[in-house]
């Protein structure tokens, strides 16, 4: 723990509002990508399918929550993934909400992380880390990854993959002695010939992470 008091939680079902609550106001409005569609704004403050999405392995039991003083400063969801599992087929007319998915869904096709790991057929990923602005660069982000990635290999995970969108969510998993395998320059990526995501600096490309557990 660090010099801030906090306890780890698991994540139970009936903590579904306050989770998406905490998302919306650190997860929704700061991450590059989103911020960059002007995903959350005055006109549409919040995105419910892409909430809907991002919540489904809210509660699977590794999926844990930093609280302080009864009130959530960090929320870590933490999905399994298989090696032959079958990609969800969504649909929606939501375009924000497509637009994310896609990008999601090509970041995972193209890093492939499982052929990084011949034999090992299931893993833990991170579909939302974050952290309360008041208590980021105190480690909490690191003790829910830690915490994370025991409970991963617990359930038989052979390895964590991350996938990146921030430069310093990147940073992070680097130190925390993640490899990197996958790279894709925000500039290179283009549906219909134009360029999707145009992310303030530094947060120039998205990165894919993993680490033996």
């Amino acid at each position: 723990m660090s010099n801030c008091d906090y306890e780890v939680k698991i994540i139970q079902k009936e903590d579904r509002e306050e989770v998406r609550q905490f998302m919306r106001e650190y997860f929704m409005k700061d991450e590059p990508i989103c911020r960059s569609i002007n995903l959350i704004s005055k006109e549409k403050p919040v995105n419910l399918p892409l909430e809907e999405y991002l919540l489904q392995d809210y509660d699977n039991g590794i999926s844990t929550m930093a609280v302080k003083n009864g009130k959530m400063i960090g929320l870590c969801i933490n999905p399994i993934l298989e090696r032959d599992g079958e990609q969800e087929k969504v649909e929606s007319d939501n375009k924000d909400f497509i637009t994310i998915y896609n990008f999601l869904m090509h970041m995972n096709d193209h890093s492939d992380a499982f052929k990084h790991f011949p034999g090992v057929n299931k893993a833990i990923t991170v579909s939302i880390l974050t952290v309360d602005s008041k208590y980021r660069g105190m480690g909490i982000a690191k003790d829910l990854m830690d915490r994370a990635q025991i409970a991963g290999k617990e359930r038989g995970c052979g390895f964590m993959v991350v996938e990146c969108s921030s430069h310093f969510t990147a940073l992070a998993v680097k130190r925390m002695g993640f490899d990197c395998i996958y790279t894709l320059p925000y500039k290179d990526y283009k549906v219909d010939g134009k360029i999707v995501y145009n992310t303030e600096p530094p947060h120039t490309q998205a990165t894919v992470y993993v680490k033996k557990l």
